[in-house]
């Protein structure tokens, strides 16, 4: 190593493999540090974070059917409940039922929490969802 530059300053110049070397040992630094932050996130089965977790579940699956009543401002039968079964070691878990269309296109929701058997029965009624037009309901239970 030089301690002359070419203008015949007093600083040190590193021959060109230490030039390279630098940044080299500067990324390892880096990645380095920022794998040790990535590795102390939290991870559960309950919270979505950075990492690997066992999601135990509740229950293999949720039957989900739903009511209907006559409502002569469509005319036609529009749903009422759509009422959620599933195993009593769900209870307490918050649920989203979605009532589907053609395309798959909600036509409604209802998000609640399961009761005490694993069960619940949102009310579609004020919503006045055509019974016609539902092709699929859909079921997501999280807690």
């Amino acid at each position: 190593m030089s301690w002359k530059n070419e203008l015949g300053g007093q600083r040190p110049v590193l021959p060109p493999l230490g030039r390279l070397a630098m940044p080299l040992v500067a990324g390892a630094v880096v990645f380095g540090v920022v794998t040790a932050f990535a590795a102390t996130l939290p991870v559960s089965s309950t919270t979505v974070g950075a990492g690997n977790g066992t999601v135990g579940s509740c229950n293999v699956s949720a039957s989900v059917t739903y009511t209907t009543v006559y409502a002569p401002t469509l005319p036609g039968y529009k749903v009422a409940t759509a009422p959620v079964a599933t195993a009593a070691s769900c209870a307490g878990l918050a649920y989203k039922l979605t009532l589907t269309g053609a395309g798959n296109a909600s036509l409604g929701e209802a998000t609640g929490t399961l009761n005490a058997s694993g069960g619940s029965t949102p009310d579609f009624t004020a919503s006045n969802i055509a019974a016609a037009l539902v092709t699929g309901v859909s079921v997501v239970i999280t807690g």
